[in-house]
């Protein structure tokens, strides 16, 4: 005989390779990385410890206001240069320590206006161009900037590209040679990394930040850029920076705004197409990445990513936690309290770590908590297996096969708990069963009542069923509950057919002896339900309850106001309309409910309908439209030809009378075709 504790350990040890081989194939798959970054959003939303903020920052912005206020002066995106150009000067003129443009100018524009742009930018010592990685501003060649030498004595472009992840999301940025760093003018600088962020514009706005509109600075530098233009007619670099020199300095509230402050200009307006997506949210303008990380580069840093032999350390580190809380297989409470503690740990702990300036990517060592754990609970799968026995041998001679196969599956189904659930309600009674037990000596009613209940089920189970309940005669079944049914409106249809077929059997060995002719009534409808077990603490029923379920018992009762045999809700005709042959009756309005619902009488399977039986649908269904359409006269001479083909047929004479007074008599404009029932 094996040792089962040899066997326990063997089992343990047999599923780590597996289990590792998993981990590192997460590790290299898109899932991990994917679950990382999505953690990393998540905490540069909300951080632990907001970074520090430098005090001399500012961002002026082509908003919604400053494309208004264009807009009345006949100017529209994209603005012509000599706009960035009043923007410019009055920015350098009203104090601002630098003034970073985070606009490449790639629209086409007349030389002009480019000289102008350029010649003020080159001016004004304090501006920071964006250029690319391929081409230098478009106004700033080579040639320009080496005739400029007093100028450009400095760094005064930097790289407006950012490295995206492969989400498309900006979450790192590479200081050498960026826009950032250009507007630091710091020799040594770090390698880069992943941005600490501080919140999009409404966050660093509360926080002090100056998120200023671009439209007041651009008119103050209306008349300033005429008089440069007056000063330096010949436009040149050199002779703006005089008269740039020459204007005295801006005072009043807009100067004061940005004087001392390093500027970053951008747009954030719609129709700007400017907007990235950050981590932070994807309506933040593309500008303020370069700010965000032009306030790491000044007050610390960026964060730094954790390696491959941190994470991989980390997940073997959590693994193993996990694998010695479990090495009692009696129960599971220990590896996964262990698992739900060591990732508690582990994600508190990288949360933490990134207000340090530290992130480990969490999703690895999750995985393999998670693995593990599942490692785990295989070598507890055959003490669950005898369990699922005992349950199967317990209930399942008591109840439906399928509530025993949900109850296996899911033990907790065992509590009084409920679930929503789209599924297709059953109702059926026997007409004519009170004629038939005043003839029959009550063993021999026992042996119809079940002859007659075996053969429904049959019928039932047959296309999926799970019947509820026998209530004396009466039989209620759902499709689509316990188990999913996909198509359980058309089986629901099935089944109602061939339940009334096999009552021809019943009444020929049992009711046509004594003179007693059985019918069944069916209702069945569609919708949402909730589903669940029901019942005490000694006794419960898996069983469905809700509106959807009321309504079907009260179409099985209203088939004998119509004198038909098989009444759908509305939403079940239509789910089986290209399948069935059915008609239109009335908009029903049944007791308790203000709402009328339309139903329909189920006559078969398309293509089965013998030819008098289509011919009177075909009719019927041309007047019931009509007289919905309130075109009476068509409606008379169609349900005519319907009620010729079944003069029995109640809803034919019902719609044909209202018709004919209708054509003399027409009703008031909000006429419905509906009939109330006031009993159950």
């Amino acid at each position: 005989m094996s040792d089962p504790a040899h066997t326990d350990a063997s089992l343990r040890w047999r599923w780590l390779l597996p289990v590792a081989v998993l981990v590192a194939a997460f590790h290299l798959s898109p899932f991990g990385p994917a679950l990382d970054r999505a953690f990393f959003d998540g905490a540069a939303r909300h951080p632990l410890r907001p970074p520090p903020l430098p005090d001399n920052s500012a961002l002026v912005l082509v908003d919604e206001a400053t494309m208004a206020a264009m807009s009345d002066l006949g100017v529209r995106w994209p603005f012509p240069r000599l706009i960035f150009a009043q923007l410019i000067a009055t920015l350098q003129l009203a104090g601002a320590e630098k003034v970073v443009v985070d606009f490449t100018f790639f629209e086409e524009s007349d030389a002009m206006q480019d000289q102008v742009l350029a010649g003020v930018a080159a001016a004004a010592p304090s501006v920071v161009l964006a250029r690319t990685a391929d081409r230098p501003p478009i106004f700033w060649p080579e040639e320009f900037v080496a005739a400029q030498p007093d100028l450009f004595r400095i760094p005064r472009t930097g790289l407006v590209e950012f490295p995206a992840d492969p989400d498309g999301v900006a979450r790192r940025y590479l200081p050498p040679g960026s826009l950032a760093a250009a507007a630091l003018d710091r020799p040594a600088l770090p390698p880069g990394g992943l941005v600490r962020w501080h919140g999009g514009l409404a966050e660093i706005s509360a926080r002090g930040v100056r998120v200023l509109s671009a439209a007041p600075f651009i008119a103050a530098g209306r008349p300033l850029l005429e008089r440069l233009l007056a000063a330096a007619p010949d436009l040149d670099a050199t002779g703006l920076a005089a008269a740039l020199r020459a204007e005295p300095h801006m005072t009043g509230a807009l100067a004061a705004s940005v004087r001392g402050k390093v500027v970053f200009v951008g747009a954030n307006a719609s129709g700007t197409f400017d907007v990235k997506p950050l981590p932070i949210g994807r309506v933040e303008p593309g500008v303020l990445l370069h700010w965000t990380a032009w306030t790491n580069l000044a007050t610390g840093g960026f964060i730094t990513a954790l390696g491959w032999p941190a994470i991989l350390g980390a997940a073997l580190l959590a693994g193993s936690v996990v694998l010695v809380a479990g090495r009692k297989l009696h129960s599971l409470v220990a590896p996964a309290s262990a698992a739900a503690l060591v990732a508690a740990t582990l994600l508190g702990g990288s949360y933490a770590a990134l207000a340090a300036g530290w992130f480990l990517p969490p999703a690895t060592p999750l995985a393999a908590i998670g693995l593990v754990l599942l490692g785990v609970v295989a070598e507890n799968f055959w003490r669950e297996q005898r369990r699922k026995r005992a349950i199967q041998a317990m209930f399942g001679a008591y109840v439906d096969p399928g509530v025993v196969a949900e109850l296996v599956r899911n033990p907790a189904s065992l509590q009084l708990a409920g679930e929503r659930r789209e599924a297709t309600v059953f109702f059926s009674d026997l007409a004519g069963f009170t004629d038939l037990s005043e003839k029959l000596p009550p063993e021999q009613m026992v042996t119809v009542v079940n002859a007659y209940l075996d053969e429904t089920s049959e019928c039932l189970h047959r296309h999926g069923a799970y019947v509820d309940k026998y209530i004396g005669d009466a039989v209620m079944a759902v499709l689509g509950a316990p188990q999913t049914l996909p198509d359980h409106p058309l089986a629901a249809c099935r089944a109602a057919l061939e339940a009334r077929q096999a009552l021809v059997g019943i009444n020929a060995r049992y009711a046509a002896k004594v003179g007693v002719h059985l019918e069944v009534r069916i209702g069945l409808n569609t919708g949402e339900m909730i589903v669940g077990n029901l019942g005490s603490s000694r006794k419960k029923q898996y069983t469905v309850m809700g509106d959807t379920v009321n309504l079907a018992s009260r179409l099985e009762g209203a088939n004998k106001a119509f004198g038909t045999g098989i009444l759908l809700g509305e939403e079940t005709a239509r789910r089986v309309q290209a399948t069935m042959e059915t008609r239109p009756l009335a908009r029903l309005r049944v007791k308790g409910k203000l709402q009328a619902v339309e139903v329909h009488t189920l006559h078969g399977a398309r293509g089965t309908l013998p030819p008098d039986e289509q011919e009177f649908v075909v009719a019927y269904r041309t007047g019931y439209a009509a007289l919905v359409d309130r075109n009476f006269a068509a409606a008379v001479a169609a349900l005519a030809r319907a009620l010729a083909l079944r003069p029995d047929d109640l809803s034919t004479a019902r719609w044909h009378d209202t018709a004919t007074t209708f054509l003399t008599s027409p009703p008031p404009p909000d006429w419905e075709p509906v009939i109330s029932l006031d009993s159950k």
